[in-house]
């Protein structure tokens, strides 16, 4: 005890020396001099403290000694955030506003002349449940599995809780309850209902629910006729325990227009299994012609009328109970159109459509190819869509512009009241609509892809990303709609763009214009460098981008009727939707708009469904494959890559041109009849467009560099596979190499460019990968192409850096963004690819702040030499999401588990800065008006990431689909080799610019991370770690046709690579018939130069005059594989006469027969079985099949390819049969 007081009184004493010295400099510097010097010693250490998210923090540390200790405070070994903190008299430390990512490790550390002294405490931030997985309605059927996830992060850690329909969720038999998942096995119609997932602690509880449907699998069994409203169920069960009936699905009140089509649900289980009988208005129900009730216990009605409004009663019983559920249906008469009006609207349309479609290819394609093009014209013109796209998206322009027809009749026409607002389901019967939709071409392009081919499909990708999903063929394929994860808020519900209408109301307010919204918010004239991460992390993202997603942008630059140029005019008229210049802009002074043309929608959706009745609405189209497949590199249509490809050699090459001075290939010049045009100024260079396989390669020189990149990469590795697999053919070697590219883009984009941008937990969010799920829709969303994958935008600098081998800047300085736009000639003439890659690597990205979003350049200047008004990329990215109709901010804050936000000061944990939240709220008036992509640019990145946590959950759900959803993801087992996997698992971007650059000598390990944060910061290439091709070596030594691509596919000669049966050459009657044009003698001119003729223009074809070229063809074929065959012959017998040769040399000089043991030249030299010797490279025959080769010492043998024959004659003595021709 003694002890202890002591202590205590030492304490006592110092603590009040400490109080003393901070109040009397002169005393301190008195004591300094006069008295003895002490170590530092705490008097208080900090300790662990727990806190709640948003409020404040403190942690207390004081320390003694002579002289006065400096105290300083470090979060996990690094600076604390000095704007939210503060240092207190005592030592200790404040920390206000308390947000997650302020958890961690504290250290106190003070110090003096006679030491240092530190301690540590944790700083936990108690957090409600965040989802990280929640459950989603299913659809299944009996006896199947399903299973439901549920996880949440928070802290403490939150408990979780399953319940069904209200009641707790218990394990039995066939449902197992697991950490994070319930799994229920052999499902029944028992299991039907609403699950829900509660997660708590102590701060908050979230709830997610999701319904199981379960369809049943059991057809009803034939049986004596029953009164119409009276259905037996099938029970779920089979157990001996009786059970009263309860109900599965109840019906609900509907309202129905005369003539659609109606069902009321309802379903029960009990046993024995209970009998479904409705009533309506009390009464029993008769027997109707247009009133069924189906084996699951709904009603179905069929061409509603009048009559059938009412109250409908469906009762379940069993000998064990009743139970009875209600249900009202409004039936509203729908007013009259006839189908001649329809008819006659579709013309209309289609001619109006044709003649803005025409005048704007005549713009673009026939016009003075000297005349100076401006930026937007450039746009315009490399964007252009092909003839499929056209075609597809012609079809809907002509359907949403009949529909718009239809109306401006109705209206004029004053054929009944149209007061209330207008509804084109009120006007049009679900059959009218599908004759709109026939009568415009819609139904004529639904194609069905052919995957039959399994050989092929089972080991290759197609180009268009079909059969990629066996079975949903389509999804993720080129020139398919996007996918949507909320509905759409098209202003009518069905096409018209957010703010078509100025007079519409959000909450209240009317959205403002996206150029006041740019300048106000987004736009910075000043911007701050990246201290971590490079501008490579910016150039990849839309490296990658344009692997994924292009949206086809509108076919024509004027209105589809009323004659307005969407150039000049600011009228908002189909597909014309100009931005508003709103007053005192800050640049804009003689401008009341700026341009903006809606995207082209897909075919098929703005249809109807006649079981629905409803209109489904406009969605875009998607240029490009969903998948990381490379299809920038290789084109993502089977046209685009025969452009591409080498068609001289047997190398498996894509086409190169120009050399530069160190001897790099460059990409090749898009040809004459390619609609690509980047002559910006003839007084500049002649230098044209490059021809890739992404149309936007040449808008920015960077991203020109990596397309330059890329397509060396590939012709890189098809010749080192061609060394170690010499008897593979070319078309081996290209898809080979194919392959292993779009492997090594998927590997660095989800190890190394990936968590960069989401971060660590956004990568524990997204999960390991664990197998291929054909579920799994990869199809891009269209939130993720029109607002999430933008976030990009904020990180790109405002000069592009051109550094030389020593890292300093090329004579030519650095690039202006502004100047990099279609300069290709700056690639070719100043310098190569090389200075701009080393500037991408060694240069900074941009930081994205508060009040730093996207740089004045993008904003202001964007295309400013060749536009009488710059282009505006905030604006445009804001107005293409109300062209899409995305929802607004909180509905995908809802939809990312994120609190809904009812003021401004609600997103303070997601947007720190009070000035930008009042700029918010002056332009929008409410957090839900706020547009999706700026609303994701204004959050402050999470910690670890470039975005905040709604970009990082929109992107996280599409980067999982990405992966789980391609069945050629680089990691599914059976798609590489285990040793092939491990290989390409250690290709880096780094690797690929050494192999493929020019002659660059040094990169850094992490072409991603600023060199001063490596050590060393460079190193040389042979540093980097290769990708070792030999492990793609085919050791094939018996097996027939070794290495030949037609080998493992039946795709020769005569079977061309077609997606699509109506694409391959008909071969009879009803085929050639099928391929006419319904629009034959359409206005609408389809000729461009380049583009191929789409199918439904073709013109009739005479039967037996295409029944004869085909004879004709299939003869040709067939004698020029005969001439093969003899060639192969000849080349074959002068090879066995050079071995009797070499033979004869060998016995008429008396050569011993040297064993390999007794020669010097033992490791090159080679001896076959029947003594004879050959030396390195040299080749003979081992049989009348078999060629060898002497390869340093190994003899490798191959098989020969013989023919393919349809009626094959064997010769004796010959390996390969005669292919006769009749």
């Amino acid at each position: 005890m003694l002890t202890f007081k002591t202590v205590r009184l030492l304490d006592l004493i110092a603590k009040s020396l400490v109080y003393r010295d901070r109040l009397s400099p002169l005393a301190n510097s008195h004591s300094n001099h006069n008295s003895t010097k002490v170590k530092p010693k705490f008097v208080v250490t900090p300790e662990d403290v727990d806190v709640q998210d948003g409020s404040s923090a403190r942690l207390d540390c004081e320390v003694t000694g002579l002289p006065r200790p400096v105290i300083t405070w470090t979060f996990n070994d690094g600076p604390v955030d000095r704007q939210r903190t503060e240092l207190l008299a005592n030592g200790g430390l404040v920390i206000r506003q308390v947000r997650q990512r302020d958890a961690g490790t504290y250290r106190c550390t003070a110090g003096n002349s006679l030491g240092k002294i530190s301690a540590p405490a944790q700083l936990r931030v108690l957090s409600g449940p965040v989802f990280s997985d929640w459950p989603r309605d299913q659809t299944t059927f009996e006896e199947a599995t399903v299973e439901m996830g549920c996880s949440a992060d928070g802290y403490p850690s939150p408990g979780l809780v399953w319940t069904k329909d209200g009641a707790p969720l218990m394990p039995d038999a066939r449902t197992a309850i697991g950490l994070v998942r319930i799994r229920i096995e052999r499902v029944q119609l028992s299991d039907q209902g609403r699950y829900r997932c509660t997660v708590s602690n102590q701060v908050a509880t979230l709830e997610a629910e999701a319904l199981l449907t379960v369809i049943s699998s059991v057809r009803p069994t034939t049986s004596p006729p029953r009164p119409a409203a009276v259905v037996p169920q099938s029970s779920s069960s089979q157990s001996t325990n009786r059970r009263a009936p309860f109900f599965i699905r109840t019906p609900e009140s509907i309202e129905v227009l005369t003539g659609n089509s109606a069902e009321l649900l309802c379903s029960a289980d009990g046993d024995p299994a209970p009998t479904i009988v409705w009533r309506k208005d009390g009464q029993n129900m008769r027997q109707s012609a247009h009133v069924t009730p189906m084996g699951n216990g709904s009603l179905i009605f069929r061409q509603v009328q009048l009559s059938d409004e009412g109250t409908y009663e469906c009762t379940a019983l069993n000998e064990m109970g009743v139970v009875v559920a209600r249900a009202r249906m409004r039936v509203r008469e729908r007013r009259s159109v006839s189908n001649r009006l329809v008819l006659s609207a579709v013309e209309e349309a289609r001619r109006a459509v044709d003649r803005a479609v025409n005048e704007t290819i005549a713009a673009l394609f026939n016009r003075d190819r000297s005349s100076r093009l401006t930026h937007n014209e450039l746009i315009r013109l490399n964007r252009f869509p092909t003839a499929t796209a056209r075609e597809l998206a012609r079809a809907a322009e002509v359907y949403e512009r009949a529909l718009a027809v239809v109306r401006r009749h109705i209206e004029s026409g004053h054929q009944f009241n149209v007061t209330r607002e207008f509804s084109y389901e009120d006007a049009l019967s679900p059959q009218q609509l599908d004759l709109i939709a026939n009568a415009s071409g819609c139904l004529t392009h639904r194609r069905k892809p052919d995957c039959n081919d399994m050989c092929f499909h089972s080991k290759y990708r197609t180009f268009d990303g079909t059969c990629n999903n066996f079975q949903q063929p389509l999804w993720g394929s080129s020139l398919t709609g996007f996918r949507r994860l909320l509905k759409p808020i098209y202003e009518n519900g069905f096409n018209l763009p957010v703010g078509w209408s100025r007079s519409t109301n959000y909450k209240g307010f009317t959205k403002p214009s996206a150029r006041l919204i740019s300048t106000r918010v987004v736009s910075t004239t000043q911007t701050t460098s990246d201290e971590i991460y490079t501008h490579m992390l910016m150039q990849w993202g839309q490296f990658l981008d344009h692997d994924l997603d292009l949206a086809v942008p509108g076919m024509a630059s004027e209105s589809f009727g009323e004659f307005v140029d969407c150039r000049t005019s600011c009228d908002y008229s189909a597909p014309c939707f100009p931005i508003e210049v709103p007053p005192n802009d800050p640049r804009i002074r003689h401008h009341r708009c700026m341009e903006f043309v809606r995207n082209s929608a897909v075919c098929g959706s703005g249809a109807t469904s006649v079981l629905l009745n409803t209109m489904l609405p406009r969605e875009q189209i998607n240029q490009l494959t969903s998948y990381i497949d490379a299809s920038q590199v290789y084109g993502s249509t089977d046209r685009e890559a025969r452009e591409l490809r080498e068609v001289h050699g047997n190398n498996g090459h894509l086409r190169r041109g120009l050399l530069t001075e160190t001897g790099g290939p460059l990409l090749p010049f898009a040809t004459p009849n390619t609609p690509v045009d980047c002559k910006r100024d003839r007084e500049e260079s002649e230098i044209g467009c490059f021809l890739a396989g992404d149309v936007r390669a040449n808008e920015q020189t960077g991203l020109l560099a990596m397309h330059t990149l890329w397509f060396r990469e590939h012709n890189r590795v098809a010749d080192e596979l061609r060394v170690i697999n010499p008897h593979w053919d070319g078309d081996m070697l290209y898809h080979e190499s194919r392959k292993i590219i779009g492997a090594i883009m998927q590997h660095i984009t989800y190890e190394h460019w990936l968590p960069l941008i989401i971060g660590h937990e956004g990568m524990i969010s997204m999960g390991h990968y664990k197998e291929y799920n054909p579920q799994t829709d990869a199809t891009i969303s269209n939130v993720f192409a029109t607002a999430a994958l933008r976030m990009g935008h904020g990180l790109i600098q405002p000069v592009l850096q051109r550094l030389n081998a020593s890292f300093l800047p090329i004579p030519q300085g650095h690039l202006l963004l502004q100047d990099a736009f279609f300069a290709p000639w700056r690639l070719v003439e100043q310098g190569g690819v090389d200075p701009i890659l080393r500037g991408l690597f060694a240069g900074p990205a941009k930081v994205r702040l508060s009040d730093q979003l996207l740089n004045a350049n993008l904003t202001e200047s964007l295309f400013r030499p060749a536009h009488l008004i710059s282009q505006d990329l905030a604006a445009l990215n804001i107005q293409r999401g109300r062209d899409h109709a995305l929802p607004g901010y909180n509905d995908w804050r809802r939809y990312c588990k994120l609190p809904e936000a009812e003021t401004f000061d609600d997103l303070q944990s997601e947007i720190h800065s009070q000035a930008l939240r009042d700029k918010l709220q002056q332009l929008y008036g409410h957090p839900s008006n706020i547009d999706i992509w700026v609303g994701g640019m204004a959050e402050d990145p999470v910690q670890g990431a470039k975005v905040g946590p709604t970009f990082r959950c929109l992107l996280v759900e599409q980067f999982r689909r990405l992966r789980d959803g391609d069945r050629f993801w680089y990691e599914n087992p059976g798609v590489f080799k285990p040793e092939q996997l491990t290989q390409i698992k250690q290709s880096t971007l780094a690797r690929v610019i050494c192999d493929s650059s020019d002659d660059i000598l040094e990169v850094t390990k992490n072409v991603f991370k600023m060199p001063n944060l490596q050590s060393p910061s460079f190193v040389t290439c042979n540093e980097i770690p290769k990708v070792d091709l030999r492990f793609w070596a085919e050791c094939c030594h018996e097996c027939s046709n070794a290495g030949q691509f037609n080998s493992i596919t039946r795709r020769t000669r005569r079977s061309l690579d077609h997606s699509y049966p109506e694409d391959k050459p008909a071969y009879g009657e009803a085929s050639v018939l099928s391929i006419t044009s319904s629009t034959s003698d359409s206005f609408y001119n389809n000729s461009i130069p380049g583009d191929e003729e789409p199918v439904s223009s073709r013109k009739r074809v005479d039967p037996q005059v295409f029944r004869q070229q085909a004879q004709q063809s299939e003869q040709q074929d067939e004698r020029i594989e005969g001439l093969e065959a003899m060639m192969a012959k000849m080349q074959r017998t002068l090879k066995k006469m050079a071995r009797k040769l070499k033979y004869v040399e060998s016995i008429c000089l008396e050569k011993p027969i040297k064993k390999k043991h007794e020669t010097k030249h033992s490791q090159t030299n080679c001896l076959d079985s029947d003594g004879v010797s050959w030396k390195n490279g040299e080749s003979w025959d081992k049989d009348t099949c078999t060629e060898c080769n002497c390869l340093g010492g190994f003899i490798r043998c191959t098989t020969l390819q013989c023919p393919v024959c349809e009626n094959p004659r064997q010769v004796e003595g010959e390996c390969c049969p005669l292919c006769d021709v009749e």
